[in-house]
C-alpha cells in the first residue's frame, strides 16, 4: 500500500510496523503530517472492521496529523466508507481518504510500475484474461489451473523467486531442485502464473519429454511445466531409452528460443543419483540449476507463510487467537519448518478447531510423521484406509474407474462390503487431505495422493502391516500393482533409497507375488488413455502392457526364483504380440536386451528375436524406427550394414524424402546421419550436413520481460512479526 500511495501522490511514503509507535502504518509530509492506517479484514465482516477502526481513534487523537486515511481490502459499499469517514472526519478531507478494495483496484490500474514490482498484484488478474481469451486452454488445462489458482495466494515472493525468475528469464530454462516439502512445485506455478498472466500458453508434461516436443508450436509463446521429471519419490530404474537424451535436446532447443520456457522439478538427491548414470543428464548445465532450500527462506517468509496459509483457511476463530498471542513463534523459528507441513496444518485434515492448536501444530513439525498418521490413524474409516493405501499400487494418477475396481476387491477380499455409493462418499472425505481428484485432458475423472509424501507414509503402513501387504497382493487386479509394490521397494541399480524393508517383505511372500503375477498376466491394465511417468519407466496404457509385464518377469527372477516355464510361457506370448505388429518400441528394446541377457536366454531368445527383427523391419515409418533397427542389428550383429544394399537404398530413399518436405527443426539430423554413416552412404551423409548448417540460427531477444525486484529483509523483526499475527487476533 506504501508504493501505491508513493506513486500517486507523488512523494515518499515512510513504512511502520504498528506497536510502540502509537500505531502508525505510513507516513508522509505535505505541509504538515499526514498517515495512513492499513487494515485487511477481507474475510472479516464489516461490524469486525468498525470496531477495529473505532480502536484507532485515541492513537490519532494523540498524534494529531493533518491528514489521515485509513486502508483496507475489505470491499466497502458507499453506506460503510461513509460510517467509517465519521470516525475520524477531523482528520480526513472527504470520504475519499477511506480506501477500500475497489479504490486499491483503481489505484494499480493507474500505477502499472507499482504493480510490476509486485507479481501477485497484477498475476491473478493477467491470468483470468488470459483463461477468459483462450477457453479451449482452459479446458485443457483446467487441473493445473485449479492448482496454480489454489498456491498463488497463500505463495510469498522471497529471494528464491527473483533467483528463479532471473533464470528463467536469462535462459528460458529453470531446473529446481531441493528436499522433498520444501515449495518446488509451488515455485513453479508461480513461474508458470507469471508468464500466464503475459500470454504464455502452459503446457504440463506428465511423463516424458515426448509429450513437450509433441506440444510444441512455433507460433506461439509456450511455457512448459514438467514437475518431477526424474519420478517422485525415487529414481530405482532406467529411464525409457534416450528419454535423457530427449530431455537434453529439449533443454537445448528452449534455451535458444525466444518464445519458450521451461521450468523443471526434481528432488536434488535424485536428480544426483540419474546424473551418476546418464551422460546426458550430467551435462546439464548448472546455469539452469536453482537449488531451493531451507535457508532460501527469511524468518520474514516464514512468517508470511504461515500467516497467508491462516488468512486462506478455515482455522477456527478461538485457534487464530491462540496464534496471534504468540502461537506462532515456535512454528516459523523451529528447525523443522516446511511449507508441506504448514499447508497440512492449515487444512481441513489437521484439527483447526480445538483448543491446544499452536501446541499440535509444533508436535507434528518435532515429528513429521504425524502429519499423516494421526489423521489416518483416528479421523478416517477402514475402507477410507484401504482406499488410501491402494492407491499406492496404482499409476501416480489413476482414473476413477479402476481405482474403484482394485478398491473394491481389496475389500472383498478382506471381507468388507463396499458399495458405489460407500467408494464416493470414501472420496468427498479423503478429497483434499489425502488425495486430489482432477479432470484429465481426455475428460475422464483422475485420482491421486495430494503430494508424495503421502504415497510414501502410506508405503510404510503397508510394510508395517503384513497381512494388509497380503491382501493386497492377492487381490490385486492389475498387474501393474505388483510392479508398482516392487518398485517401491527395490533400490534400483543406481540408487540406495528405496524401501528395503518392503522389497524384503514382498520376497518373503514370493510365492503369494508368484501367483497373482501369473493370475493377472492377461489382465487389463492399470493404466489409462494418458501416459504417466512410474517407477522410471513411462506406462501409456495398453500400449506396451505386455513388454512391461514381460520386463518385469526377467526383472525379478533373480529374487523371485521365476520358474522356467513361467519365463518361457511369457516369452511366446511376447513374441506373438510383435508378430501381429502390436506394442510400443519404447518398452521393447528394454525387454528384449533384458532378456537377451538373461542367464536363461538360450532356450527362449531364437523366437523372440525372429519376432522383434521382423516387427522393426515390417514399421519403418519415421527415422527413430530406423535408428531402432540399426541399433538392434549393431548390436546383435544379424546383418552386415555396409553390405545390405537393399536396406540401405531404402534409407536413402526415406531420409530424402524427410528432408526435402520437413524443416531441419522437424528432423533429428544427428540421428540421421549416424545411420547414413552406418550405411556408408557418403553422399546422403553429406547432404545432411548441409542441412544441419541450414539449421543453425541465432535466437532473437526474448521479447518478455518483467521489473525484477529484490526486497530487502525488513519485516523479520520481532515487533513486526508481532504485529502480522495479531491481526489474526482482532
Amino acid at each position: 500500500m506504501g508504493d501505491l500511495l508513493a506513486a500517486e501522490m507523488q512523494t515518499h511514503v515512510e513504512r511502520f510496523s504498528p506497536g510502540a509507535d502509537g500505531g502508525i502504518d505510513l507516513r508522509w509530509q505535505n505541509e504538515g503530517l499526514c498517515i495512513a492506517q492499513c487494515k485487511h479484514y477481507r474475510n472479516s465482516s464489516f461490524s469486525q472492521l468498525l470496531a477495529s477502526a473505532k480502536k484507532e481513534i485515541p492513537k490519532v487523537e494523540k498524534i494529531s496529523p493533518k491528514k489521515y486515511q485509513f486502508a483496507t481490502t475489505f470491499d466497502l459499499s458507499v453506506n460503510q466508507k461513509h460510517r467509517i469517514y465519521e470516525l475520524f472526519e477531523k482528520w480526513m478531507s472527504s470520504p475519499e481518504d477511506v480506501i477500500g478494495l475497489r479504490d486499491i483496484d483503481a489505484i494499480v490500474t493507474r500505477h502499472p510500475n507499482v504493480e510490476n514490482r509486485h507479481p501477485k498484484l497484477w498475476v491473478t488478474t493477467g491470468m483470468q484474461l488470459f483463461w477468459n481469451l483462450h477457453s479451449d486452454i482452459a479446458r485443457r488445462s483446467e487441473a493445473l489451473r485449479n492448482r496454480i489458482e489454489k498456491a498463488v495466494p497463500r505463495y510469498v515472493v522471497h529471494p528464491a523467486y527473483s533467483k528463479a525468475r532471473e533464470l528463467l528469464a536469462n535462459h528460458n530454462v529453470c531446473l529446481i531442485s531441493g528436499p522433498p516439502g520444501i515449495g518446488k512445485t509451488t515455485l513453479a506455478q508461480m513461474l508458470l502464473a507469471e508468464h500466464i498472466s503475459s500470454g504464455y500458453e502452459p503446457v504440463e508434461v506428465s511423463s516424458d519429454a515426448n509429450e513437450a516436443w509433441t506440444a510444441l508450436r512455433y507460433d506461439t509463446n509456450q511455457i512448459f511445466l514438467y514437475d518431477d521429471f526424474l519420478g517422485q519419490v525415487s529414481f530405482s530404474e532406467r529411464l525409457p531409452k534416450n528419454e535423457d537424451k530427449r530431455i537434453s535436446d529439449l533443454i537445448e532447443k528452449i534455451s535458444t528460443s525466444s518464445d519458450k520456457k521451461l521450468v523443471l522439478t526434481t528432488r536434488e538427491y535424485i536428480l544426483r543419483d540419474a546424473k551418476l548414470s546418464y551422460d546426458k543428464l550430467y551435462e546439464l548445465d548448472a546455469r539452469f540449476q536453482f537449488v531451493l532450500e531451507l535457508s532460501s527462506y527469511r524468518r520474514s517468509d516464514r512468517a508470511q507463510i504461515l500467516y497467508n496459509h491462516l488468512w486462506n483457511s478455515a482455522v477456527s476463530t478461538d485457534c487464530l487467537r491462540e496464534i496471534a498471542t504468540g502461537g506462532y513463534k515456535e512454528i516459523i523459528d523451529h528447525i523443522a519448518y516446511n511449507p508441506r507441513v504448514i499447508e497440512f496444518c492449515t487444512g481441513v485434515g489437521f484439527d483447526t478447531v480445538s483448543a491446544g492448536y499452536p501446541r499440535r501444530f509444533k508436535a507434528t513439525l518435532d515429528n513429521p510423521e504425524r502429519m499423516w498418521r494421526i489423521a489416518f490413524e483416528k479421523h478416517l474409516t477402514i475402507e477410507q484406509r484401504l482406499l488410501v493405501m491402494v492407491i499406492s499400487t496404482l499409476p501416480v494418477r489413476v482414473e476413477i474407474d479402476k481405482l474403484q475396481d482394485a478398491h473394491a476387491a481389496l475389500c472383498r477380499h478382506m471381507g468388507i462390503t463396499c458399495t458405489g455409493a460407500l467408494f464416493r462418499e470414501c472420496l468427498e472425505v479423503l478429497e483434499g487431505t489425502f488425495i486430489s481428484i482432477e479432470r484429465g485432458a481426455n475428460e475422464s475423472t483422475y485420482v491421486r495422493h495430494i503430494n508424495p509424501s503421502v504415497t510414501e507414509f502410506t508405503t510404510h503402513r503397508i510394510v508395517d502391516d503384513r497381512q494388509t501387504l497380503r491382501s493386497i497382493i492377492e487381490s490385486a487386479i492389475f498387474f501393474e500393482q505388483l510392479i508398482r509394490l516392487y518398485d517401491q521397494g527395490d533400490s534400483g541399480l543406481f540408487s540406495r533409497r528405496g524401501n528395503d524393508v518392503l522389497k524384503a517383505a514382498l520376497i518373503k511372500q514370493q510365492d503369494v507375488v508368484a501367483a497373482a503375477m501369473h493370475r493377472t498376466f492377461k489382465s487389463d491394465c492399470a493404466y489409462g488413455a494418458e501416459p504417466w511417468f512410474s517407477g522410471g519407466r513411462v506406462m501409456r496404457g495398453s500400449k506396451g502392457k505386455v513388454e512391461n509385464r514381460v520386463d518385469f518377469y526377467f526383472r525379478v527372477d533373480h529374487n523371485f526364483d521365476i520358474d522356467l516355464e513361467s519365463l518361457k510361457e511369457v516369452s511366446e506370448s511376447l513374441a506373438a504380440h510383435w508378430e501381429s505388429g502390436e506394442g510400443s518400441k519404447d518398452d521393447a528394446d528394454r525387454v528384449f536386451s533384458n532378456i537377451a541377457t538373461h542367464w536363461q536366454s538360450e532356450g527362449l531368445i531364437e523366437k523372440v528375436h525372429d519376432a522383434y527383427h521382423g516387427w522393426l523391419s515390417s514399421t519403418l515409418h519415421e527415422i527413430e524406427d530406423w535408428d531402432r533397427l540399426v541399433s538392434h542389428i549393431r548390436d546383435y550383429g544379424c546383418i552386415d550394414l555396409k553390405k545390405d544394399t537393399a536396406l540401405a537404398s531404402a534409407f536413402e530413399s526415406h531420409a530424402r524424402g524427410e528432408l526435402g518436405e520437413r524443416s531441419a527443426y522437424e528432423l533429428d539430423l544427428d540421428g540421421m546421419q549416424s545411420i547414413a554413416i552406418d550405411f556408408g552412404l557418403e553422399d546422403l551423409t553429406s547432404r545432411i550436413t548441409e542441412a544441419m548448417k541450414e539449421g543453425d540460427f541465432e535466437p532473437e531477444d526474448d521479447s518478455y520481460e518483467r521489473s525484477r525486484s529484490s526486497p530487502s529483509d525488513d519485516r523479520g523483526s520481532d515487533e513486526y512479526v508481532a504485529h502480522l499475527f495479531g491481526r489474526l487476533g482482532e
